[in-house]
């Protein structure tokens, strides 16, 4: 019995010399942030394992969003005064111009990549979808919203549907990929702008900035489900990869609201803690939150429990971590930032 205690003791012993002289593995790479600048036109490649800025590359006037995939970034070029009808197509190691792609469609706004060669792209001057092929630098469906000023769009997990966020006409709306024929347009609250899908695809949640809400959607059937407070100016919203959190930039509070996405109630709210520069002024929500950060893109990292918020007042982008909920660090960028992409590490 002694003999077999003994035996027990010094194999569990080998067991945690071998684990303790394993070491653990090494944290994946954090891969580069891109971060689009309204004011300077421009789009910086941000290294966030090196902590360093590797590069700047120009874009059209007034990039508002920005899709990465494999060696492209392409950056839809609203405009200012004047509307921007362009995308701008940039390689993702270089930052060299590719092609700025005319669309023939004014205020391009929302974008996501729908496969490997084409884009979805909401215009709001046209009420519509376009899809646009970035290989062969042409739009090859537009794809009519039935409301006006379609601003942001998402696309279902599974590639059949696309929804768009219709700032004019408080309404969401609903596209089938396969036919291009608009499925339902439902009202939301005022002023909807936010938009994101939970990562099942049974869920659709909406932003409304103008009465500070949120309006849940099945994904399906586009019934309302909830509406839920969130004051104040909730400008875009982001599932956690896990479904389990959704974040909303609160940009005139100055603010980051998480709401449990199971409960749908608000789970906490984390401020900025960042003072406006002096120049915000000229920033397109400037006047209206003179005192605020104004936190406007969200990024949810693909791989890593961190999340990335830009301060368009502030001039910095906040490293949030998912598991502490507190920040990691502050990245500076150019003037204005909002849009924001992720690219892997090379």
């Amino acid at each position: 019995m002694h003999l077999f205690r003994r035996t027990l003791l010094f194999a569990a012993l080998g067991i945690a010399a071998a684990c303790a002289s394993t070491p653990p593995p090494p944290p994946q790479p954090l891969g580069t942030l891109v971060v689009l600048s309204k004011r300077e036109a421009s789009a910086m490649w941000y290294d966030l394992d090196a902590r360093l800025e590797r590069q700047r590359a120009a874009t059209g006037v007034g990039p508002h969003e920005a899709a990465a995939r494999d060696e492209l970034v392409v950056v839809c070029d609203y405009g200012a005064q004047a509307p921007g009808s362009t995308l701008t197509v940039l390689d993702a190691s270089t930052g060299r111009l590719v092609r700025t792609l005319a669309l023939g469609h004014e205020r391009p706004h929302g974008i996501e990549w729908l496969d490997d060669r084409s884009v979805l792209v909401t215009s709001e001057a046209s009420d519509a979808v376009l899809e646009v092929d970035v290989l062969a630098g042409a739009v090859t469906r537009v794809l009519p919203t039935g409301a006006e000023l379609s601003h942001m769009l998402r696309i279902s997990p599974d590639r059949s549907r696309v929804f768009t966020t219709n700032m004019q006409s408080n309404t969401l709306s609903a596209i089938d990929l396969s036919s291009g024929s608009l499925i339902a347009q439902v009202p939301t609250g005022k002023g909807p702008e936010a938009l994101d899908i939970s990562p099942d695809g049974r869920e659709v949640w909406v932003g409304n900035r103008n009465d500070d809400t949120l309006s849940v959607f099945d994904a399906r059937s586009l019934e309302l489900l909830a509406t839920l407070p969130c004051p104040r100016f909730p400008i875009r919203l982001a599932f956690t990869r896990d479904g389990r959190h959704v974040l909303v930039s609160c940009a005139q509070s100055g603010d980051l609201a998480v709401f449990d996405a199971r409960k749908r109630t608000q789970a906490r709210r984390i401020a900025l803690d960042l003072t406006p520069t002096e120049s915000a002024a000229q920033n397109l929500l400037g006047r209206d939150f003179a005192a605020s950060p104004t936190p406007i893109g969200i990024l949810i990292h693909p791989t890593a429990p961190r999340a990335y918020i830009a301060a368009t007042n502030a001039d910095l982008v906040s490293e949030l971590s998912l598991d502490t909920w507190t920040f990691l660090a502050r990245i500076p960028t150019a003037p204005e930032p909002d849009g924001l992409a992720w690219l892997p590490a090379r």
